[in-house]
């Protein structure tokens, strides 16, 4: 363009001699003044035009990732047969008669003969079920914690009912009376608060089975489009699409096992694999500016959360997310402040951002959405991060992070083998009924939270470096939680989990990568995390589920470039040993994978995972 103005020019100003020759030299000056002028003004002209059509525009670039895992669990703890069908049974009301007391007649329901009764006084219950398990409801009714119990409700029973057991049943009395006791819990699915108690010690004093289980072969497949725009030098927009589909599944909805990342929500909706909807992960706008030799950054949008510092070895790439990915990779909407002070200070990329997250917002959309006051508010999340050195070889970076006014879950949906409401008659906040319903149906359930249950803070320090061309980091971080309140979810209640757990749980997380190998050009990787029985980050992606892991993680991984960094091909291994149960969430207290009973494993709890995968990356 420029070369064009400049012959322009030149022929206008040849032109000016051929045709006007008598021209005195300060008309000729003006002539080329003016000529300066118009040329100035065409080329501001076609300079701004052109900047606005190649920058004032929406650029794209895609990633396509395809995946193949295989997944080896190791000493699942689950219900044992007795248990679990007693459960079925249960649930389906037909363990005992719908009255679950003796009957005169015999039926189907009542086991013949049973301890040396005769027919005429019949126990009922479900013939099958305890002719198959009468030995080990014997066992249970024989662990000193549910004797104790039984004999306390003996001790409650009046001086008449005590003479019956014993008189027909002489020293078989109390097994008979435990019998009858359990036949009254069961007999429907309503329990009373004392019986749900009972029930609840009965699970607890039941050892759960152990099994080995494979998933040898799940395909999943990721499509991100990223888009930008910059507007001028202040005014940008980013954005990120993701499709994450799991082959052969058409919904996002998947059975609700125990953890959250079964359920679907608004902060794992683009993480993990499920059908081949094209999802929101990014989208924020970014202004900056200067104050003398202070640059800040205001930026609004859907937060760029996931796939921070410490990602980059594992997805062979540079990053783009915010926090720190020890402690926080999850979707949600928010705000940031950012200021560099590395012109003022002289300190190599010193930078502090404010950042600001919204988690659940509290009336639109809920049950609270006509209440004048509603009964859970928003939930908010503040945080900084302090850029404390960065000259491109090595940095070192704080974050910290807290979450205020958390609640018992969050919005989202799932299908549950089976639900718990609860009816609290003296508006104590305890519930004095529960009732479970199967889910036969496999309906779909949306999700709320129901109470405020405390706050955390979690903080991070990050090193990471390039020495001899190795790639490497390191990461400490804690996390420390506050309950300050109850759930009055029914479920919750039921299960022990009500209440936020109180303690200080601990991270650390460590990588390395190799240059490029001779011959090959590829890089190997390692890392390893540990978490302790607090640990209690934010980790809602399918690849940094394992940050949040309560026990120890190995994982290593080899790139092999295909068509340089366009086109490369995966292989890694990952092994998991939990400690303790229920690791990324900080409802309930934390129980030793070893100690856990068939109460904590009504949804299976897994001790040991080895899972083996190859993925393809291209990136165009």
């Amino acid at each position: 363009m420029k070369k064009f103005l400049a012959v322009l020019f030149g022929v206008l100003f040849a032109s000016s001699f051929v045709f006007a020759q008598d021209v005195n030299l300060e008309q000729l000056k003006k002539q080329v003044a003016d000529l300066q002028a118009q040329v100035d003004m065409m080329s501001k002209f076609v300079n701004t035009n052109t900047r606005h059509a190649a920058t004032d525009k929406l650029s794209i670039s895609a990633e396509f990732m395809t995946r193949l895992d295989s997944f080896q669990y190791k000493d699942v703890r689950a219900l044992p047969d007795f248990a679990s069908d007693m459960m079925g049974l249960w649930l389906a009301e037909t363990i005992t008669q719908s009255s679950g007391t003796q009957t005169s007649t015999p039926t189907n329901w009542d086991l013949q003969a049973f301890m040396g009764m005769t027919t005429s006084t019949t126990d009922g219950w479900n013939d099958t079920f305890l002719n198959t398990y009468f030995s080990d409801f014997q066992t249970l009714m024989g662990t000193p914690e549910v004797s104790g119990m039984l004999q306390q409700m003996w001790n409650n029973l009046p001086a008449a009912q005590q003479s019956y057991y014993t008189t027909n049943f002489g020293a078989n009395a109390m097994m008979a009376f435990g019998m009858d006791a359990f036949a009254q819990m069961l007999s429907d699915r309503t329990l009373t608060k004392d019986e749900a108690s009972a029930i609840v010690t009965a699970f607890k004093n039941i050892k759960p089975k152990k099994y080995d289980a494979n998933n040898d072969y799940m395909m999943t497949e990721r499509l991100r489009l990223r888009l930008k725009a910059k507007v001028n030098e202040h005014l940008s927009f980013t954005g990120r699409l993701v499709m994450y589909k799991t082959f052969g599944d058409s919904t996002p909805v998947h059975f609700f096992n125990g953890t959250m990342s079964s359920m679907f929500l608004d902060s794992n909706s683009a993480q993990y694999p499920t059908d081949d909807s094209v999802r929101v992960e990014r989208a924020y706008f970014v202004y900056k500016n200067s104050i003398g030799d202070v640059h800040w950054h205001f930026s609004v949008g859907r937060r760029p959360a996931a796939y921070g510092y410490g990602m980059e070895n594992h997805e062979n790439a540079v990053l783009g997310g915010s926090p720190l990915g020890s402690i926080i990779q999850m979707n949600f909407d928010g705000a940031s402040l950012g200021f560099s002070l590395e012109d003022l200070t002289g300190i190599p990329g010193l930078n502090i951002k404010f950042c600001y997250g919204q988690g659940f917002e509290g009336q639109y959309g809920t049950l609270n959405s006509l209440n004048s006051q509603a009964d859970v508010n928003d939930v908010h999340f503040f945080g900084a991060i302090v850029k404390l050195f960065d000259n491109d070889d090595y940095r070192v970076v704080y974050n910290w992070a807290h979450g205020y006014g958390l609640t018992d879950g969050f919005i989202g949906m799932a299908v549950f083998p089976f639900y718990i409401s609860g009816n609290d008659y003296d508006l104590d906040g305890q519930y004095d009924t529960y009732t479970l319903t199967p889910n036969y149906g496999g309906f779909v359930s949306r999700i709320e939270p129901m109470s405020e249950v405390g706050n955390i803070d979690l903080h991070s320090i990050f090193v990471q470096g390039n020495t001899f061309d190795f790639s490497w980091f390191a990461a400490y971080s804690m996390s420390k939680t506050d309950p300050t309140g109850r759930s009055a979810n029914p479920m919750y209640q039921f299960m022990g989990m009500d209440e936020m757990m109180d303690g200080t749980g601990h991270s650390v997380w460590v990588g390395i990568m190799t240059p490029e190998l001779p011959f090959t050009a590829g890089k190997l990787g390692f890392e390893y995390n540990h978490g302790s029985k607090y640990w209690q980050p934010f980790m809602n992606t399918w690849d940094a589920a394992k940050l949040a892991t309560r026990g120890d993680v190995y994982e290593v991984y080899y790139h092999q470039p295909i068509v340089g960094s366009k086109f490369f091909l995966t292989l890694g291994y990952i092994h998991y040993d939990y400690e303790y149960t229920n690791s990324g969430n900080y409802m309930g207290e934390p129980v030793k994978i070893e100690d856990a009973t068939a109460f904590n494993t009504l949804m299976p709890v897994v001790d040991k995972v080895d899972n083996y995968y190859a993925k393809l990356t291209f990136r165009f």
